[in-house]
């Protein structure tokens, strides 16, 4: 049973919710737990800038009353201000009866004096509580000048006012905004989990039609760029697949016709052997002959297939040699010498001069892909069976070999289905040689060799395979010097 917590609509409602409830465990954190400590360091940030600005005007002597005055009121505390012998210099009682220091007796004023001379920078302060209101106050002490000789004292006094109430108020809109902040995350996270999975939804389905042999299906990505271009990729995906099952299902006709069309054969001509030329030596022998023919077709066939899937799996090693093509060109046509004489094919073979062309490739698997090209030509070459090989000598790098038939040529749209391995131009007649897998063969062998390969073709006039070589030609200057050496 598939695990439907893995949704994508119940993992944005999980990362959605835990994104709200992380930023509420902030919010309650921030009001309802570091409140506190966060109003006494402001508190006493404010007294230090306070007694500060105080210390200035004293030093400059530019202090008054009314300035004094006014600080007090609007920080809602007290001063006094002391000289050195702590005689009262200045005083504002703007907390009245809630006022520390003015209700300090002069032992009291003397200890927290000798706190602040004795401490390195000459300031103490500390929460002091308030004991006929049981509350705590912020109380301050500045030596004036010199610690060792101090010209006054400065004592600031604030009451820390209880938050009890302006906490309970904040927590009250902290639950109020937490329970609005989830009812409504929840309510947003479904719609964005309902956009984002629909496309997917969409695509899914169709993916389990094509997963059932559907390649007809169409995938519907709209709503974002990225599912876009998953449905277009798709879309193309399930047309190459339609189009491979169905030259799959061709090549298993045709290589299944192959095979059963020389087993019967071997099969009927043993069976004649047996029962009808056993005692005939001319005619038993005619009968052998065409059993090991038909053995031999089956066994380039499976041959083939076997080379093909090895240049496929990148399984078949290349041995590269130094050697020329345009001799390798001519001794494979002498080959050809039987077919010409005994069906009436006609070989020409040209070139634009004479000069050889040396190129470094695996001399077998050249070999092969001459031999499967001109196969072809003669398989599907015209009823005048002429058939041409050329080499072009492109630059002093590049040698192009195309090989040319007179045959019924190839629509535009079948062109880049020729090399595939599945294709099969079943149209036009059976294969006279060859077994339908040596165009496959060929440009699996010239991907390896980073060869260009291409097709040109038209209709009733014919068809020309080429590809081109890299490597040197040698001139006939070249040669002589070779010879005489």
């Amino acid at each position: 049973m598939k695990n439907n917590l893995k949704t994508i609509r119940n993992t944005v409602w999980i990362y959605f919710t835990i994104f709200i409830v992380s930023i509420l465990v902030l919010l309650w954190f921030s009001f309802g737990i570091s409140l506190e400590s966060t109003y006494k360091r402001m508190k006493t940030h404010d007294i230090f800038e306070i007694a500060n600005y105080i210390l200035t005007d004293w030093s400059e002597d530019e202090f008054t009353n009314d300035s004094l005055d006014r600080i007090a009121y609007d920080n809602n505390m007290c001063i006094l201000i002391q000289d050195a012998y702590g005689n009262r210099v200045y005083s504002y009682d703007m907390m009245a009866s809630n006022c520390l220091i003015h209700g300090f007796y002069a032992a009291d004023l003397y200890k927290y004096r000798a706190k602040a001379l004795s401490s390195t920078t000459g300031i103490y302060y500390a929460e002091v509580n308030n004991p006929r209101f049981n509350n705590n106050t912020m109380l301050f002490v500045m030596v004036l000048g010199d610690r060792t000789d101090p010209s006054g004292y400065i004592f600031l006094n604030t009451s820390l006012e209880p938050l009890d109430s302006t906490k309970s108020i904040i927590n009250s809109q902290i639950l109020w905004i937490s329970v609005m902040l989830l009812i409504l995350g929840l309510g947003i996270s479904y719609f964005l989990a309902r956009l984002i999975e629909t496309p997917i939804v969409r695509i899914t389905k169709s993916a389990k039609k094509m997963g059932q042999g559907d390649y007809s299906v169409k995938f519907d990505g709209r709503g974002y760029t990225e599912t876009e271009a998953l449905a277009e990729t798709l879309n193309y995906a399930a047309s190459e697949i339609s189009k491979v099952d169905s030259l799959r299902r061709d090549l298993i006709a045709n290589i299944s016709h192959d095979l059963r069309t020389p087993l019967t054969m071997v099969k009927a001509y043993a069976e004649m052997i047996r029962d009808l030329s056993g005692d005939n030596p001319a005619k038993r022998q005619e009968h052998v002959n065409i059993i090991i023919e038909e053995s031999d077709r089956l066994a380039a066939l499976v041959n083939d297939i076997l080379d093909l899937s090895k240049l496929e799996s990148g399984s078949a090693e290349i041995n590269k040699t130094t050697f020329s093509i345009t001799k390798k060109i001519h001794e494979i046509m002498g080959r050809y010498t039987l077919l010409s004489e005994q069906k009436g094919y006609n070989f020409y073979v040209s070139a634009d001069y004479d000069d050889d062309f040396e190129i470094e490739a695996d001399v077998i698997k050249i070999e092969q892909v001459l031999y499967n090209l001109i196969n072809n030509a003669v398989n599907y070459t015209g009823e005048n069976k002429n058939v041409y090989i050329t080499q072009i000598i492109v630059d002093e790098t590049t040698a192009r070999i195309e090989i040319t038939d007179t045959g019924k040529g190839i629509e535009p749209e079948l062109l880049p289905l020729i090399f595939d391995r599945y294709y099969r131009a079943e149209k036009s007649k059976r294969e006279v040689i060859g077994t339908g897998l040596g165009l496959s063969i060929v440009k699996q062998i010239l991907k390896q060799h980073n060869f260009k390969f291409g097709v040109r073709s038209e209709i009733n006039v014919g068809s020309t395979f080429w590809f081109e070589v890299k490597g040197r030609a040698v001139h006939d200057t070249e040669k002589g010097v070779n010879e005489n050496d």
